[in-house]
């Protein structure tokens, strides 16, 4: 589905906590998407070090689990959307989409 969007030049896939800590490592992202539920160690742990090294990088939470108490979990650490993934999957394509506007006009 990404990749069939004109504005995204790559997709990158981290099937694990340290697998996404080490391609963020080499690589400079404008948007992250990253579930709650990830091995090694949870999505918010990942969350929390992406906006605190890469404060520029928007986030979007996929998930499941889309209670107020994650949701708010997101907010607090600095989550740029929130998305549960069994009723508001569609929204991702839109929300790339404005910050692909975003970005060529900055």
């Amino acid at each position: 589905m990404l990749k069939e969007l004109e504005c995204i030049e790559n997709v990158f896939k981290a099937y694990n906590y340290d697998e996404a800590l080490s391609i963020m490592s080499k690589q400079n992202f404008d948007i992250v998407l990253l579930d709650t539920q990830l091995p090694g160690n949870n999505g918010f742990e990942l969350l929390s070090f992406i906006k605190k090294s890469y404060p520029e990088t928007k986030t979007i939470i996929l998930t499941n689990q889309s209670g107020n108490y994650y949701r708010h979990k997101g907010e607090k650490i600095g989550s740029d959307h929130f998305i549960d993934k069994s009723a508001e999957f569609e929204k991702i394509v839109q929300i790339i989409n404005n910050y692909s506007v975003g970005f060529q006009m900055n």
